[in-house]
């Protein structure tokens, strides 16, 4: 080719065909560098995925060939048998894709980058030049000069990629990766573009072969690589400036002082911390000696043995201030290596001060209380284990705390506690102890005095009025003692029989101090046992219960029956009620006490409706802690549903005790009932408070008069006339009337005289199993 002849760049190629090749190569090239981003994200792509992206990109070669020979303006046209190249560029596409994810790559990884490089170059080269060898076989004239020039630019050009491939896959910011694929598939597809340029020049006959159209293709291969050549450089650089202020700010903005020591120990650098820390300025900390900190030896003997051999390590160690103030750091010394050199050290410095105080207040708060800042349980026992000598062990409940709250709110309750604790510190005896150990209880180890020693009204004391704010508050305690070695030589046995005796104290309507015996002891594990087989026995149908009948003086006809509860436990036989209810009702087994009653009693109601006998209804008595449960009517209804009972059949007998606390609750849910259709009893009457306006207030149907008046008949007249008193008022308020507890004839013919109408007591008949009373009242009549 004769470039004299050739008066511009379209005598040699088509330049918009050569512009599709270009666009072809920067594309192609984009395809290799995001499915080389993609093997990165997932190493196990499958193998179908590879050969499948491998056909597209070998395909993109192989139309960039073809494209290349339409381009070109000599007697040269495209050689459809070339197509047996697609199939190569897809193996030579798919073999790099295999080289790229057969390991990790980076720029840490000089073999893989080498072994990526010399291969895309040689492919690259061996491609273009076995495609055109059976064009030119003929009139080859290979040119030494111009082929190491084109295989020295594709090499730049292959490395300077391959290069910026790899910074590429470390990059974490998918927008920074792409941003720089992006910029790296234009500049080598420009650099690939030119490239079949570069090797028709060198493989041909060019009479000049300095003439600027031949030496254009390579001039742009070389401002390609050179540019390429700059981009990962620049990158590199980017991310070192990055990775500089990353660490600048890390050293700078540390919490902790930090020092940049060499080899021989000399200050070359400390952050801001470290001059806060120290009170000195940096430029009196620089250059001098690491022991200007110190206040002992100790470091640099450490410093001399590990840190020196590259050895970290940590130590506590006196710090002085520049002020001499001398304080305690956590000192980290870490060796600075670089090329496989120590450069010198770090020293990290964390001030322990802050630490040792929250030390002491975790410390602090383990062990004391913090709204009277007495020691807690925690740390009492383990003072009391510390005593030798004999002790007093009193333990003080405000019992009506929890009221207090409830009524005054919880700093109220704050206010009572702090006043109690500061009664109680009030002249305690030398050598005793004070705490805080549970909510509302103080517990005092007094040294040296037994019980009956001890001046009682330091305890009455906390009975005075507190005052919150613009209200009097008055504390109620009770107090329970042990003695030790007295009562046992366990610390930890005298601190649970205290609270054990607090605990009966409690319990105590009266005597509210107890003192620790060995019958209470016994009392108190009893009721335990009794709590526990109580349980036992609701749940494994150990109850039974029996009738008392009510007789009716006008009809001659037994009218009623009284449903009343008996446990015969299978070792202490018959159980009183009197002995198990008050349990059932502290522990709350009343409820479900109760409901088995009434299950048991509405179904034998059931029975004896069957039979014929003549109850009209039966009655169960109620608990009044049954009237502190809002869902007692849903209960009773539950069961009258359950057993098919008509409510006009049932009867609640219920105690004027129940009204002294819970008086408008108990009254509106007694309503409840009996719109229901079920008859309300008021049992005991006449020894409750307020008993007249009851009468008014409740919503009954039936009196039962105390068995306390009935013993009393003929006893005085006054008995007689309060007894025909309460008759004749409620047969004026239409009320039914039960005298209870009869027992004698005399008892008998003074009530028909004074015509009560319905009688119930032993006189007719005990409480009865119900099959016994079926058989009674069968003979009765």
């Amino acid at each position: 080719m004769d470039p004299s002849t050739v008066s511009g760049l379209s005598d040699i190629l088509n330049p918009w065909i050569y512009g599709i090749c270009a666009l072809i190569s920067i594309l192609t090239v984009f395809c290799i560098l995001g499915f080389t981003l993609k093997l990165k994200k997932a190493p196990n792509t499958r193998i179908r995925d590879k050969i499948l992206v491998s056909a597209g990109v070998g395909l993109l070669f192989w139309v960039t060939q073809l494209l290349f020979y339409t381009s070109l303006r000599f007697s040269v046209s495209p050689d459809w048998k070339n197509a047996i190249f697609l199939p190569v560029f897809i193996i030579l596409c798919y073999i790099l894709f295999h080289l790229i994810s057969a390991g990790k790559v980076g720029r840490g990884k000089s073999k893989k980058y080498a072994e990526v490089c010399i291969y895309m170059t040689a492919a690259l080269l061996a491609a273009d030049y076995t495609g055109f060898y059976p064009l030119y076989a003929d009139s080859m004239d290979f040119n030494i000069q111009l082929a190491i020039l084109t295989a020295a630019i594709i090499a730049g050009t292959v490395f300077s990629g391959a290069q910026l491939l790899f910074l590429v896959l470390e990059e974490e910011a998918e927008r920074t990766a792409l941003y720089w694929s992006t910029a790296g598939s234009i500049l080598i597809g420009m650099g690939l573009s030119v490239l079949p340029y570069m090797i028709i020049f060198s493989v041909l006959a060019i009479e000049d072969q300095h003439h600027p159209f031949v030496l254009l293709p390579y001039t742009i291969g070389l401002i390609a690589m050179t540019a390429l050549e700059f981009i990962p450089s620049y990158y590199a650089y980017s991310k070192l400036n990055v990775q500089k202020e990353e660490y600048a700010s890390l050293y700078q903005n540390n919490l902790d002082a930090v020092f940049t020591l060499d080899a021989a120990g000399i200050i070359k650098g400390c952050n801001r911390a470290a001059v806060l820390m120290t009170g000195y300025a940096e430029n009196e900390l620089l250059g001098k000696s690491y022991s200007l900190l110190g206040t002992g030896g100790e470091l640099g003997e450490f410093y001399k043995e590990k840190a020196v051999s590259g050895e970290a390590f940590s130590a506590e160690v006196d710090v002085a201030k520049k002020d001499g103030t001398v304080f305690k750091v956590i000192a980290s010394i870490i060796s600075i290596t670089a090329q496989g050199r120590d450069k010198g050290l770090y020293a990290i410095l964390k001030d322990m001060t802050e630490i040792r105080e929250a030390e002491e207040t975790i410390q602090y708060m383990a062990y004391f209380d913090e709204l009277t800042e007495l020691p807690n349980q925690k740390k009492f026992r383990m003072m009391i284990k510390e005593l030798t000598v004999p002790y007093t062990l009193v333990s003080i409940c405000i019992s009506n705390l929890s009221s207090i709250t409830e009524l005054y709110g919880e700093k109220a309750g704050e206010e009572v506690i702090k006043s109690a604790a500061g009664m109680l510190a009030k002249n305690l005896p030398p050598g005793s102890l004070l705490a805080y150990t549970d909510t509302s209880v103080f517990s005092l180890a007094i040294t040296g005095k037994r019980p009956e020693e001890l001046n009682k009204s330091r305890f009455f004391e906390l009975e005075k009025p507190v005052f919150f704010k613009d209200t009097i508050i008055n504390m109620t305690v009770a107090a329970g003692a042990a003695v030790y070695p007295y009562d046992s030589p366990s610390h930890d046995d005298v601190y649970k029989y205290a609270g054990m005796a607090l605990t009966v104290a409690l319990e105590k309507s009266t005597e509210k101090h107890q003192v620790f015996s060995s019958k209470l002891n016994e009392d108190y594990h009893r009721q335990l046992y009794m709590e526990n087989e109580l349980r036992k026995a609701i749940q494994a149908g150990e109850l039974n219960v029996h009738y008392q009948p009510k007789f009716n003086l006008e009809s001659g006809m037994f009218n009623s029956a009284e449903a009343l509860v008996r446990w015969s436990h299978p070792e202490l036989g018959h159980v009183s009620p009197g002995i198990f209810i008050p349990i059932a009702e502290k522990t709350g087994l009343i409820r479900s006490l109760e409901k088995f009653v009434l299950s048991t009693a509405f179904l034998q109601m059931k029975e004896w409706q069957k039979a014929g006998y003549p109850f009209k209804r039966v009655a169960v008595n109620f608990s009044h802690y049954h009237f502190y449960d809002d869902g007692i009517v849903d209960t009773v209804k539950e069961v009258l549903d359950a057993t098919g009972l008509d409510p006009n059949c049932a009867e609640i007998e219920i105690t004027e005790s129940s009204m002294i606390e819970n008086k408008a609750d108990t009254i509106s849910k007694l309503h409840d009932l009996k719109d229901l259709g079920i008859k309300i009893s008021l049992d005991d009457f006449g020894t409750g408070y307020s008993s007249l306006s009851y009468l008014q207030e409740l919503p009954i149907d039936v009196l039962k008069i105390d068995r306390s008046f009935i013993n009393k008949i003929n006893t005085s007249s006054q008995s007689n006339a309060i007894l025909s008193s309460i008759i004749s008022m409620a047969r004026d308020l239409e009320l039914e009337i039960v005298a209870e507890g009869v027992e004698t004839k005399e008892q008998l013919e003074f009530l028909g005289s004074l015509k009560c109408p319905s009688i119930q007591g032993f006189y007719f008949s005990p409480p009865l199993p119900a099959a016994e009373l079926g058989d009674f009242i069968s003979q009765y009549h």
